[in-house]
């Protein structure tokens, strides 16, 4: 409806205006280049009534349009001008509903302001995105108390002061110079790096300049913060000597306790979200009441000591926050400040697994579980893994995936989703219908599809058939009258089979036709559909850029979890989605499968999501809903965690859409920023770009950790986008900056920092060409040799391998899924290893292991048309290498030495790009401790097609830099690429 007013025949006058509309996108709906609408109205006015018609050409991403409306009483047609504006995030009314103005110029001015609500949406508007595009903290300050007049006390919060900021330039030493001049960036990030060499040496009591160390630097500043403390007891205690360090020691233990639950902890939970008024006095306020209840209360703190240990906490918060407040000035974005955890943790506090653990609960809220079996997967196992799923199922199937392509790269109807939609969902139907007189049961199929790949890849070729198999006709272009063939046939014998049951016939005529089609079918639910209500200016500066280009980038799938048995169904976390591009002989990708309580969650995340598209509660499918655990659902974890020692400890971890909670972040930051010194971090990615992790990376370095990081070459890269290109560039040239620029501060640490660029031309299914290539590329690096510290007789084991599989043929397909020759590192990996833990690598069996792995992976590669083409059963469908070495190591180490044994592998869909840690949907699966030689066998593989460029002449050859307009662009839209 809308008011009017205009001026016809001279005259002006007042209108009310009834409107009803349908409008059309062209093109895909979430990019909103245009959209066509036709609208009828009414109007009345001054006792006079009028109707007409209007089209309109829309243009969603400027809101603005052009359309010619023509009246039915007073004949004539004029040409207008539209704007609208939704006014708030979500709509006027929160219902997505927008104000529109329309102005048609001319002698008879016509303006018309209203309001348009959209009716007969799928997903109720104005629902499906979060109200709010940041997390509102307020700047109300602490409220203040006494520090004590203490000379002592001052001195040592002085210090500490010190100590702190020193703290925070060696967890996430700034990297971020975003300048688009490429040139002056390079200045920019040479000088800091310089700054920074000087200041990595201090100078002692006796002038000598010595290291400064992450470890002295924590540990001088707790004891500031301990004698500040006791400083504060020591009158109020008459001078005793004893009583205050004593009691000092635990106040000083209790604040850090509180400042790391209510302070860093939920601050740093924040990672990758604007904080509008970015402060941490919320969070410092819940601390001190937190603090003075318990020297009121628990503490042996005397009355009279109270206030001025009350004042030292509230010096110590102001520290904090000062040091945020400088992190803040540096990175100019709050979503890229972490404060150190290290403010609250001395080093022996997590250096174990155990403590290490826990704190990744504390800072997520999740939970790791023992008891879960795990498997990895490779390359083109994963289409196999997906359609092995859909037919095991029995109770329902969840395909959560991003992509599920309906073309290819060349715009062709694309063959392996053609080839799961057959073999796997109309297969599996007709297998469940088949059962159905005998199980009374048929399987809920779900996919869960974000819109922006659906619409991208026109997804809807398939998912039309899936949600109506007994009804739809497939067609295809030209050329592809076999693939119709075979679906019908397919669809023929599932109706077929629908016939033949007398208990589907029977519930036919009871419940009628539409109870029939709503059952046997895929319920496909499109995420994050096209709603342009919810714009914000947190991604583009002064630029409104609207949450249609927020996606969720997620890839699980899994079946039949549930409450009541840890150990029926099963879940794949995956960096696959389905198509041809994931099936071919270049595309390097990785999954896990996990069967056991770590998957349990996704049932409850699954939900969660179609709660947030705006699906009723009372609507969402019965076998998602909430169920009680059984009785003895805990203690079959124990039984079986205790029965075998195969059974891993791990956690699934997500990071919202949108603007919402980023878990995986904060589980990264955890541990780059906290694994102690002599660390191993390798970190395989296809979207290096985001400087945080860089950064949070070369303090890891700069604190004596080896670091790996792993981007892919432009030939290598399955990304051809020119901002996320430029990123990774410039990142990678930091990263060598400053590796080049620390050396002597990095070896005196103990520490490494490569950035490398696999760049190769192998088959992924080339088990012996990978192995040619560990074997050249350890020979030409000594440092690679001393990190991995093999013995010689593995390298002769390698040499003997190659020689027995030298004239192996890797079978290939004519009509092989092969868009390029190069193969394409998409896999987002993290292998995290302490240096108790890595001491392994330098175990001779690592031979027989690589034997194991070599042959198995070999006989998955040879029946890789079955993986691929067939997706049947197939042998060797994961990889089992006997773990008795691991286990015989492990068990040999002291208790000491066990403790301090630390491993995480993370595989899942995130990656180190801006869209994954600041707007993407992504999900990993976190597995604490050993979890098998496998994913460090495969990983080596990938070391050894990686070229380490050590000056910026080879990096620019690998990853050239883009042209100058190029470069503005991607620095202007640094956060959507």
């Amino acid at each position: 409806m809308a008011i009017a007013g205009e001026r016809f025949a001279g005259e002006s006058r007042a209108l009310g205006e009834l409107r009803g509309s349908v409008s059309r996108p062209i093109g895909n709906p979430l990019i909103g280049l245009g959209s066509v609408q036709f609208e009828a109205f009414a109007s009345t006015g001054a006792g006079e009534g009028e109707g007409g018609v209007r089209a309109r050409l829309m243009i969603p991403f400027l809101r603005v349009g052009v359309g010619v409306d023509r009246s039915f009483v007073e004949p004539q047609t004029r040409w207008f001008l539209s704007v609208v504006r939704p006014m708030r995030r979500g709509g006027l009314f929160s219902d997505g509903s927008v104000v529109r103005l329309d102005v048609a110029p001319g002698a008879d001015l016509a303006v018309s302001l209203g309001i348009e609500k959209p009716f007969q949406r799928r997903i109720p508007p104005g629902r499906a995105r979060p109200v709010r595009d940041h997390v509102p903290l307020s700047a109300s300050r602490v409220e203040p108390a006494p520090v004590p007049p203490s000379a002592a006390v001052r001195a040592a919060l002085s210090e500490a002061r010190r100590h702190a900021a020193w703290i925070g330039k060696l967890t996430v030493p700034w990297l971020d110079h975003r300048s688009a001049n490429l040139a002056g960036s390079e200045a920019a990030v040479l000088a800091q790096i310089a700054s920074l060499r000087t200041e990595l040496s201090a100078v002692d009591a006796s002038g000598a300049r010595r290291p400064r160390l992450m470890e002295d630097e924590v540990r001088s500043f707790h004891r500031a913060i301990e004698r500040a403390f006791a400083g504060a007891l020591e009158r109020p205690l008459d001078g005793s000597a004893t009583v205050p360090a004593m009691l000092a020691a635990g106040v000083a233990a209790e604040a850090r306790a509180v400042l790391l639950d209510e302070v860093l902890i939920p601050y740093d939970r924040l990672l990758g979200q604007v904080k509008d008024k970015d402060t941490t006095h919320d969070f410092a306020r819940r601390a001190r009441g937190l603090f003075l209840q318990w020297l009121h209360v628990d503490s042996r703190v005397p009355a009279a000591a109270v206030e001025p240990v009350l004042g030292v906490f509230i010096s110590l918060l102001d520290i904090v926050e000062e040091n945020r407040a400088t992190i803040a000035a540096d990175w100019r974005d709050s979503r890229f400040v972490w404060l150190p955890l290290q403010y609250a943790l001395r080093p022996e506090e997590h250096d174990t697994q155990v403590e290490l653990d826990a704190i990744v609960e504390r800072a997520t809220g999740a939970h790791f579980t023992e008891g879960n079996s795990l498997a990895y997967v490779i390359n083109e196992q994963a289409q196999f893994q997906f359609a092995r799923m859909v037919r095991a199922a029995r109770d329902y199937h969840v395909l959560w995936v991003h992509d599920f392509r309906g073309v290819d790269d060349g715009g062709d109807p694309d063959e392996q989703s053609y080839r799961q939609v057959l073999a796997s969902y109309l297969r599996a139907m007709t297998e469940r219908v088949r059962a159905y007189d005998s199980t009374g049961t048929f399987p809920t199929y779900l996919i869960l599809l974000d819109e922006w790949f659906a619409s991208w890849r026109q997804a809807r070729i398939w998912m039309t058939l899936l949600e109506d198999p007994l009804r739809h006709e497939v067609k295809l272009p030209r050329g592809y009258g076999e693939w119709e063939r075979t679906l019908r046939d397919a669809q023929d014998s599932l109706r077929a089979a629908v016939a033949d049951s007398r208990l589907l016939q029977a519930q036919r005529v009871q419940y009628g036709d539409r109870w029939l089609h709503d059952l046997v079918k895929v319920h496909v639910n499109t995420t994050n559909a096209a709603e342009w209500s919810f714009w914000s200016r947190r991604l583009a500066g002064a630029l409104a850029m609207p949450d249609n280009f927020l996606r969720d980038h997620r890839k699980i799938a899994f079946y039949d979890i549930t409450e009541a048995d840890p150990y029926r169904g099963e879940a794949m976390f995956s960096g696959a989605g389905i198509g041809e591009n994931y099936s071919n002989l270049s595309w390097e990708d990785r999954s896990l499968l996990v069967r056991g309580p770590a998957a349990l969650h996704l049932k409850g995340a699954a939900r969660e999501l179609l709660l947030e598209q705006g699906i009723p509660a009372d609507e969402l499918p019965w076998v998602l809903r909430p169920l009680p655990r059984a009785a003895d659902y805990d203690a079959r974890v124990r039984t079986e965690a205790e029965r075998t020692r195969s059974m891993h400890r791990a956690v699934g971890v997500h990071s919202a859409n949108g603007y919402g909670q980023k878990d995986v972040n904060v589980v990264k930051a955890v541990l780059y920023t906290l694994m102690p010194p002599g660390s191993v971090i390798k970190v395989p990615d296809s979207l290096w770009n985001t400087p945080f992790w860089a950064a949070a990376l070369a303090g890891c370095a700069l604190r004596g950790g080896r670091v790996l990081v792993i981007a892919p070459s432009l030939a290598n890269s399955p990304v051809t986008a020119f901002g996320s290109l430029q990123h990774a560039y410039e990142l990678l040239w930091r990263l060598i900056a400053v590796s080049r620029g620390l050396e002597p501060e990095l070896a005196e640490r103990g520490g490494l920092l490569r950035a490398g660029l696999y760049s190769s031309e192998l088959d992924v299914t080339d088990i012996v060409g990978k192995v040619k290539a560990v074997r050249q590329s350890f020979t030409e690096h000594a440092w690679l040799r001393e990190l991995f510290a093999f013995p010689p007789t593995v390298y002769a084991e390698l040499d003997t391998l190659i020689a027995r599989y030298q004239d192996l043929l890797v079978p290939t397909l004519a009509n092989d899924f092969e868009a390029e020759r190069n193969p394409k590192l998409h896999l987002k990996a993290n292998l995290i290893a302490s240096r108790e833990a890595w001491t392994f690598m330098a175990r001779p069996e690592w031979a027989q292991m690589s034997d194991e792995f070599m042959t198995q992976r070999i006989a998955q590669s040879q029946d890789r048309h079955r993986a691929v083409w067939v997706l049947d059963s197939i042998a060797d469908a994961t990889l089992t290498i006997n773990d008795a070495p691991t286990r015989a190591w492990h068990d040999g180490l002291s208790a000491n030495e066990r403790e301090r044994v630390v491993f995480y592998t993370l595989i899942g869909s995130h990656n180190h790009n801006a869209r994954s840690i600041v707007t993407d949907g992504e999900v990993a699966l976190v597995v604490s401790g050993w979890p098998s030689v496998i994913p460090y066998l495969d990983l080596i593989a990938i070391v050894g097609q990686t070229r380490w460029p050590t000056d910026f002449a080879e990096l620019a050859a690998l990853l050239p830099p883009q042209s100058a307009f190029e470069r503005w662009v991607a620095h202007r839209f640094r956060l959507i690429f």
